[in-house]
């Protein structure tokens, strides 16, 4: 037999092999534990930002009114046009008044009667012929009657409604010859030129408008802008939703827009030409308020910061940074001041913006 000793190589050889190929590895790759940190950076460059933001809403009518008869009659005649429009203090709606013209001609009658009578009774007391109570009796007959007449002429004036102002009225529920009382809806009238935009805000950016915060706006299924601009914002906060109300106006010139439609709002906030932006993911929150990291000299170092505008992904950094700073935006839990450090070649992440070789601090 073969001594088996002689096949078999000793394991503290083995074991040596092994921690020899796994050194050669770590060397070739740079990644020993005394060598830098890769990371992906960003080197902040100034660029234009926008602070906007999105919400929906309703166009609603500039006025709106239910045309209504305040007095109950027969209709007489139709002075609009369905669907059509009409001018401020134009006739709509005409109601049979004859019951209260005779009605006002007998008040008249009253009113002359109460006059002649009023005015023996004072030149009766100017000689003593009647008392001062005689007198003050007649007086009043005569201002009774005069109201009464009065109030007879603004019966009648009811009977015909008039538009409180231009716009376009729509169908109608009446016709000549109808019976018509006050709960009866004639048409509706809506003012569209110019038309409101009406939507809310969450809290927060609530306190960033004002009156003459210019918006667009875009109707579903249209990708056509429309502008706006913010004429009156809510003062108080929704407790339920914490929201704000805000509305504004669009000149509506060709009439398009109508009243009701969805509409998907973009309010611009503000506009800053050199803002700095990193991603969120870079920004290192702690008791303090919040920082990132840079490369100083091939090592990371913490540089407190303050932020400004955030959008879905990226947020403004507004003091702590300068353009030409390299920002760490990996690693950051494994980091600590003065740790060595060195960006990832941009091919080794799918980050875009990693810093060039050239811009690095180091």
């Amino acid at each position: 037999m073969f001594p088996v000793r002689s096949t078999l190589l000793p394991a503290a050889i083995l074991a040596g092999m092994l921690a020899a190929c796994g050194g050669g590895k770590d060397k070739a790759q740079g990644r020993g534990p005394d060598g830098p940190i890769q990371v992906l950076v960003r080197v902040l460059h100034t660029q234009p930002l926008s602070n906007t933001f999105q919400a929906t809403g309703s166009l609603l009518p500039n006025e709106a009114v239910e045309v209504r008869s305040e007095v109950a009659g027969r209709v007489e005649s139709i002075g609009f046009k369905e669907g059509g429009t009409v001018a401020k203090g134009q006739e709509v709606l005409r109601i049979n008044d004859d019951d209260l013209q005779a009605q006002l001609r007998k008040a008249e009658l009253a009113v002359q009667l109460a006059q002649d009578d009023e005015a023996r009774k004072k030149q009766l007391l100017a000689v003593q012929g009647v008392s001062q109570q005689v007198y003050d009796d007649a007086r009043i007959a005569l201002q009774s009657a005069q109201a009464d007449r009065d109030n007879l002429k603004a019966m009648i004036a009811k009977t015909v409604i008039r538009a409180p102002f231009g716009g376009k009225i729509g169908l109608r529920q009446v016709s000549v010859g109808g019976y018509v009382s006050p709960n009866t809806l004639v048409a509706d009238l809506q003012q569209v030129q110019p038309i409101k935009v009406d939507f809310t805000v969450p809290e927060q950016t609530g306190r960033d408008l004002a009156p003459g915060t210019k918006i667009t706006f875009t109707l579903e299924g249209d990708t056509t802008r429309h502008p706006g601009e913010v004429y009156a914002v809510d003062p108080g906060v929704d407790p339920v939703s914490r929201t704000i109300g805000v509305r504004a106006l669009n000149p509506n010139a060709n009439g398009h827009l109508r009243p009701g439609a969805f509409v998907r709002v973009n309010v611009a906030l503000s506009h800053v030409n050199d803002a700095l932006m990193i991603p969120t993911e870079a920004l290192i929150p702690d008791i303090q308020g919040q920082k990132v990291l840079l490369i100083k000299g091939g090592k990371a170092v913490s540089r407190r910061v303050h932020t400004g505008i955030r959008t879905n992904t990226e947020v403004q950094l507004v003091q702590g940074v300068e353009a030409g700073d390299t920002v760490i935006t990996t690693g950051l839990l494994q980091l600590r001041d003065g740790m060595p450090v060195k960006a990832a070649p941009p091919e080794t992440g799918s980050v875009v913006n990693y810093a060039d070789s050239t811009a690095i601090d180091q």
